[in-house]
């Protein structure tokens, strides 16, 4: 008897030790010893590396890693917040991997077509891909929204009260104010000597090099798209600089945060160098390995189409 009670303890034992390594495992790993060479990617509306593997999705996938790109994701439920959030913290090995794209690419970013971002992050092969600024139509109208993305200039003109998100080819984020900045005239296709790969004009920024901004800047419709109403409850995104090569995409669901409270959220996960708003609502759409993970309000219950799109994809080829 006590040799079969022993033998059961041992066989309970594996059991745990196997289950809690899965669990421990959830996520796909590609290692440089498994063949592959990194390349940097064109700047160009070209998307990423073919992802190196064959796997079967699961809603268990929390990381992604290769030897070019690493993405951890997360869902916090029941937060002190009030409202249930995800992030994804993000590390890529070469600036080109930071890109975006457009939902059309016949006319893209300045014609009216719109897809959900899975598409989007399908054709893209994006590891992560979270919505841009809705630059292209929004209810039957083209905001003047300035576009320069992949390194081209799409539209040369500028909401002049809106802050512009400028990333350049080392892959670091700068914000363009208007206070005291003529947008309409400021040369934003280099920032510091550096050329600018992408820009985004939708706002405000939360948080500018390492601190917080006020509670009256943040909050001031001013400085917010007329429809993204800064001091009410709504569902938010943003993308954020860690360091260098190093990003954080976050976005809340529910009842949604205003934009004081969503700065809070966004900074209690870790410090951050620069976050900056993204188009919100039903457009808060963060997808990881081709599946959104966040579940946003839907008024009926399917993806709301998307202009446009920030990803982050793999330079890891195996060709």
């Amino acid at each position: 008897m006590m040799r079969k009670i022993l033998c059961a303890l041992c066989l309970l034992s594996v059991f745990l030790l196997v289950f809690t390594a899965s669990a421990e495992q959830d996520g796909i790993t590609v290692k440089e010893e498994d063949g592959g060479e990194f390349r940097p990617l064109p700047v160009s509306l070209e998307g990423g590396s073919p992802l190196p593997f064959t796997y079967k999705y699961n809603q268990k996938l929390s990381f992604y890693e290769d030897p070019t790109i690493r993405v951890d994701r997360y869902r916090v439920d029941h937060s002190e917040w009030g409202v249930t959030y995800w992030y994804a913290d993000i590390t890529i090995r070469d600036p080109s991997q930071i890109r975006t794209a457009a939902a059309d690419e016949n006319t893209p970013f300045t014609g009216s077509a719109m897809v959900p971002g899975t598409v989007i992050a399908k054709r893209k092969k994006a590891v992560l891909a979270v919505d841009g600024d809705y630059c292209a139509s929004f209810s039957g109208q083209k905001p003047p929204n300035y576009i320069l993305r992949q390194g081209t200039v799409y539209r040369d003109i500028v909401t002049p009260n809106l802050e512009i998100l400028l990333i350049d080819e080392d892959g670091d984020f700068h914000v363009v104010r208007p206070a005291g900045t003529d947008l309409e005239t400021l040369d934003k296709t280099t920032v510091d000597g550096k050329k600018v790969i992408n820009a985004l004009q939708f706002g405000p920024a939360l948080v500018l090099n390492g601190e917080p901004v006020p509670d009256e800047v943040v909050l001031d419709y001013d400085r917010s798209p007329t429809y993204s109403e800064p001091d009410r409850r709504a569902q938010r995104m943003c993308i954020c600089q860690i360091d260098k090569l190093r990003y954080r995409a976050v976005s809340c669901a529910n009842y949604g945060t205003d934009l004081a409270t969503f700065r809070d959220l966004v900074m209690s996960l870790g410090p951050v160098q620069t976050a900056y708003m993204l188009d919100g609502g039903e457009s808060s759409q963060m997808v990881f390995l081709g599946h959104r993970i966040n579940t946003p309000n839907s008024s009926n219950g399917k993806d709301r189409g998307l202009t446009d799109a920030i990803y982050f994809a793999s330079a890891w080829f195996t060709d």
